[in-house]
């Protein structure tokens, strides 16, 4: 089941000394990358929701995908999708990584999806793409606490149960923002942020592919076994028995599991 924040602020409930340095940032095409970090449970994840609504209100933005559930962004969970994104959305987008002290963790500097979102990132100015990472600890992350595309820095952290914000421009310093607003755009809070190099199959949809399945569906609009085997030589040119029909529905009934 799906939670969402509880909200009770109204829509564009920020105000405009916040916007700036956002709009700011998100206006630039130099530096792409903006980073979110700091402990739990300090909003890390809303901020970037924020971000996106910033965006969306004052027409910086005309899209946002994250690889955690939003009501308002696309959900992405692989760089595949992501370059697809980008090269394929029209408008000015920004792309939020969730966890990306796990996802594009610091440790494994050579590995294949590291490597290939630094590459992605170098080029995502071409498709007017802004990225944002939230993790913990910025050690955490690969590359982007000292990289050249970095141009935004925000430290969130929590004193008497007021968020507050460190937000850093790279050509510019700004004063904390204290009792930091929440984001009104909704978001699942119990997603995990997983994110891969390739696309992950769905196997629910597996289980509706091939011949198995193809000889389920005859034969819920058939209820016949030998019209099923009569349609499924049509379709296949090879010659189909009652018995072959059974073996297959067999097949389809073990993919389900139950």
């Amino acid at each position: 089941m799906t939670v969402y924040n509880e909200r009770q602020m109204h829509k564009g409930n920020y105000n405009e000394d916040l916007a700036i340095p956002i709009v700011e940032f998100l206006n630039q095409r130099k530096y792409p990358v903006g980073i979110i970090y700091g402990n739990p449970e300090t909003g890390k994840t809303d901020t970037g929701c924020l971000i996106a609504e910033i965006g969306l209100n004052e027409g910086i933005l005309d899209t946002f995908a994250s690889n955690i559930k939003t009501e308002t962004g696309q959900k992405i969970t692989s760089l595949e999708e992501v370059k697809y994104w980008h090269r394929n959305e029209t408008g000015k987008k920004l792309y939020i990584l969730d966890e990306a002290g796990i996802n594009d963790d610091c440790r494994n500097p050579m590995s294949r999806l590291n490597r290939e979102i630094r590459h992605e990132i170098f080029i995502a100015r071409k498709f007017f793409v802004h990225w944002i990472f939230i993790l913990q600890e910025l050690k955490d992350v690969d590359t982007w606490k000292s990289s050249n595309l970095t141009g935004m820095l925000i430290e969130k952290d929590a004193a008497n149960k007021i968020f507050y914000a460190d937000i850093k421009l790279k050509w510019e310093e700004t004063s904390p923002f204290y009792d930091f607003p929440r984001t009104t755009i909704n978001y699942d809070t119990l997603d995990i942020g997983v994110f891969t190099l390739k696309k992950q199959v769905n196997e629910e949809a597996l289980k509706l592919q091939g011949e198995p399945a193809q000889v389920a569906r005859l034969l819920k609009q058939t209820h016949n076994s030998d019209t099923a085997a009569l349609e499924m030589s049509k379709l296949t040119g090879e010659t189909w028995t009652r018995k072959d029909v059974m073996t297959e529905l067999y097949k389809f009934l073990d993919h389900l599991d139950f």
